[in-house]
C-alpha cells in the first residue's frame, strides 16, 4: 500500500516520527540511560550479543559527538541514530516550507525493507564475529 499525500496544516505520522528522533536525541544526550544496567536475555543465555546490542551505546556516543565510539559500539545503531535525527531536521524543514510528503513508489517501499533487513543482518553478523573474535 502506498501512503497517499494527505492535507497540509495537521500533523501526522511523519511528523510524529520526526519528533520521535528529536526526542530520541535529547534523551540520548542529556538522560544518563547508560546508568541503567540491564543485562541482555539473549546475551546472558547465549554469551554472544543479539541483533540489537550495542544500539543505546551507539545513540548516547553518537549524541555526544563521539561517532568513532558510536561506530564501534553498533555500525548500525550509529547509522540509525544519524539518520533518525537527520530525518527529523529535514522533516521540521519541509513542514516549515509546506511541502507534502514525497509519494515513494511499491518497489521503493520494497526496496527499502529489503536494504533494511539486509542491513539488520550484516549488522548481526559483524557483531557475532566480533564477539566471536575478541
Amino acid at each position: 500500500m502506498v501512503p497517499v499525500a494527505r492535507r497540509r496544516g495537521r500533523p501526522g505520522i511523519p511528523e510524529a516520527f520526526a519528533a520521535v528522533a528529536a526526542l530520541s536525541f535529547l534523551v540520548a544526550r542529556f538522560v544518563p540511560v547508560l546508568a541503567i544496567h540491564s543485562e541482555c536475555p539473549f546475551r546472558a543465555l547465549t554469551g554472544l550479543p543479539c541483533a540489537s546490542c550495542g544500539m543505546t551505546h551507539a545513540f548516547v556516543a553518537l549524541a555526544r559527538g563521539e561517532a568513532g565510539a558510536a561506530w564501534s559500539a553498533s555500525p548500525l545503531g550509529a547509522l540509525l541514530a544519524g539518520g533518525a535525527w537527520l530525518y527529523a531536521v529535514l522533516d521540521l524543514l519541509r513542514v516549515a516550507a509546506g511541502l507534502p510528503w514525497p509519494r515513494l513508489s511499491e518497489r521503493a517501499w520494497r526496496a527499502m525493507a529489503v536494504g533494511a533487513v539486509g542491513a539488520a543482518a550484516l549488522n548481526w553478523g559483524w557483531m557475532l564475529l566480533r564477539a566471536v573474535t575478541a
